[in-house]
C-alpha cells in the first residue's frame, strides 16, 4: 500500500482539526480580504480554477481508457486510465453528496451577514421542519448553498492523488500544483478556507479508496 493506514488517520485527524479552526477563526477575516480585492485577485482565481474543471479529467481518462482497449492494446496504461476516470467520478458524486448535507453559504453571504451551514441551524423549526427548510432551500438556490466542501478541491487532488500514485517519485511536483490551483477557489471568493481543506480530504481519501479497489489491476 503506498498509504498506510496510520498515515491516512493521522494526517486526516490533523486536517479535521485544521478545518475546525479554520472555521472558528480564519475563513471570514480570508473571505472579506479577497472580496474587497477581488479587482486583484479574482481572475487570478478564475483563472486557477479551470484546473480544477472534473470534465477534463473524466474525459482524459474516458478517452485513454477507450485507446488503449480498443486501438493500442495495453492493459497497463488502459487501467491508469480508468483508474483517472474512477477517482474523478467518484470522488465528484461524494461532493456532491456531501455538498447536499452541510449546505454551506458561500462568501458572498458575508455581504449579508450569512455565515455557516444549514445543517447546523433553524433548530427551532423541530426535525421535520429544519429537513423541509434544508431541501427547499438547495432546491431554490443549490450554488449558494454549495461551498463545503470546494468541488474543485475535490478534482484537483484526486487528480494529483492519482498522479502521485502512479509516479510517486514528483510527490513535491504533484502537492505543489494541487496546492496552488486549490488555492484559486478562495482568490476567486468562490470558497472559505475551510472548503479547500475538506476538498483535499474528499479527494485525497476518495483516491485512496478507488486504488485499493483497483491495485492489482496496476
Amino acid at each position: 500500500m503506498i498509504f498506510s493506514k496510520k498515515q491516512i488517520i493521522f494526517t486526516t485527524l490533523f486536517i479535521l482539526i485544521l478545518i475546525v479552526l479554520s472555521y472558528n477563526y480564519v475563513d471570514k477575516d480570508v473571505a472579506l480580504y479577497f472580496i474587497a480585492h477581488k479587482d486583484t485577485y479574482k481572475s487570478t482565481g478564475k483563472f486557477l480554477s479551470i484546473f480544477g474543471e472534473s470534465q477534463w479529467y473524466i474525459g482524459a481518462g474516458l478517452l485513454g481508457f477507450l485507446y488503449y482497449k480498443y486501438i493500442k492494446t495495453n492493459n497497463l496504461y488502459k487501467n491508469r486510465f480508468l483508474f483517472l476516470f474512477y477517482a474523478n467520478v467518484f470522488s465528484g458524486l461524494l461532493s456532491i453528496v456531501l455538498k447536499s448535507f452541510f449546505s454551506r453559504i458561500r462568501p458572498k453571504g458575508l455581504a449579508h451577514d450569512q455565515y455557516g451551514f444549514l445543517l447546523f441551524q433553524n433548530y427551532d423549526l423541530g426535525f421535520i421542519g429544519q429537513i423541509k427548510y434544508h431541501f427547499t432551500t438547495l432546491a431554490h438556490s443549490y450554488a449558494t448553498y454549495a461551498s463545503f466542501p470546494s468541488g474543485h478541491t475535490v478534482t484537483i487532488f484526486a487528480t494529483f492523488t492519482t498522479l502521485y500514485i502512479l509516479f510517486p517519485k514528483y510527490l513535491y511536483l504533484w502537492l505543489s500544483m494541487a496546492v496552488i490551483f486549490a488555492s484559486g477557489r478562495v482568490l476567486a471568493s468562490d470558497h472559505f478556507v475551510s472548503d479547500i481543506l475538506a476538498g483535499a480530504v474528499v479527494g485525497t481519501l476518495s483516491t485512496i479508496y478507488i486504488y485499493q479497489k483497483m491495485k492489482d489491476k496496476f
